[in-house]
């Protein structure tokens, strides 16, 4: 039989000065990885070899100049060198523009090498938003800066784990304009969104349940009537178009709906509800998909922790579980 190809990966090092070059030396231990994928990873040589005392990670580091030089062997980190950096540049637990534009240009770096078709998909260890601004990539966060440099022209986060996954159609806004943005088009954006990026992971067809926002999704109007007027409807859309979207359902029973089976992804219609819940389960696991891109770009759903970067107690779980979904799998049980 003809041997399948393994999917080419890109990872970032994220900010060198936290714990990026640490967990994403520990995941890359993980032998099973290359059964499943070439992990190309984007960053600076001198910053793994200091980091591998760090992670206890006896590995070596092998700069390549192109993707197609990547070897995927375990034990072995091929490397692109992106810019100039050194270990004078920064101290570890401080970020700052060297790291911040040393950071952005891995990114984009990866990203541009996706576009032509070198890597199957993109994952970025954690970087800081205040470093990479004064840096000179000046976005509010990780969407909009993958957004720019994919030529995205709209997106959402899928926030991925291992038995439960979440989209929102509000995130960082305050909560009294929460039901004046739960519209149907925002609801039927998220929805179609949703869909888009479920099956670029895979999901045929994906199964996704709807939140209501009121108490009881309003009590047939009595606690609200978003659910009758908005949210309804936009589901309504969805399924006309061949969508599987159900609900609304209740927002304190969702998730018990998702874990008896019943959907592959949640939406919720603001931050703190769906997050809360995610988190409380699969705090650690999880990491998030940028839904609407051309190709899968993946991130972990936590920070630099520049205050615990270097003491090598950084958990690895959430990047792993980013590169395995990269090269279109799960981690092993």
């Amino acid at each position: 039989m003809m041997a399948v190809e393994r999917p080419r990966v890109g990872v970032t090092i994220g900010d060198p000065a936290g714990i990026g070059p640490e967990i994403l030396l520990k995941a890359l231990a993980d032998p099973a990885l290359y059964a499943v994928s070439v992990p190309v990873v984007f960053g600076n040589a001198e910053v793994l070899r200091a980091n591998r005392r760090v992670a206890g990670m006896d590995m070596t580091i092998r700069p390549i100049a192109d993707v197609a030089e990547a070897k995927g062997e375990a034990g072995t980190v091929d490397v692109i060198e992106v810019g100039s950096l050194t270990l004078a540049d920064f101290t570890v637990g401080a970020g700052n523009a060297a790291t911040g534009a040393f950071s952005g240009k891995c990114l984009e770096t990866a990203i541009g090498r996706a576009k032509t078709g070198a890597l199957r998909s993109v994952v970025m260890a954690p970087v800081s938003k205040q470093a990479q601004n004064a840096g000179g990539y000046k976005f509010a966060g990780f969407r909009e800066t993958a957004n720019h440099m994919a030529g995205c022209d709209d997106t959402i986060l899928i926030t991925l784990g291992k038995d439960y996954n979440l989209t929102r159609v509000t995130t960082h806004v305050p909560l009294a304009d929460v039901p004046r943005l739960c519209s149907r088009d925002a609801v039927l954006r998220v929805i179609r969104l949703t869909d888009k990026g479920m099956k670029a992971i895979g999901l045929t067809r994906p199964r996704i349940g709807i939140s209501g926002l009121n108490p009881h999704c309003g009590e047939g109007g009595l606690l609200g009537r978003e659910e009758i007027e908005q949210i309804i409807p936009a589901i309504e859309a969805a399924r006309a178009e061949g969508i599987e979207a159900l609900g609304p359902y209740p927002g304190d029973t969702v998730f018990l709906n998702m874990k008896a089976g019943e959907f592959d992804v949640i939406i919720s219609m603001y931050h703190d509800h769906g997050n809360a819940c995610i988190k409380l389960v699969e705090f650690g696991t999880v990491f998030n998909l940028l839904a609407g891109a051309p190709f899968p770009i993946f991130t972990v759903h936590h920070g630099t922790a520049f205050d615990i970067a270097g003491k090598g107690i950084a958990g690895e779980k959430s990047i792993l579980h980013a590169l395995y979904a990269a090269a279109g799998h799960r981690v092993p049980n």
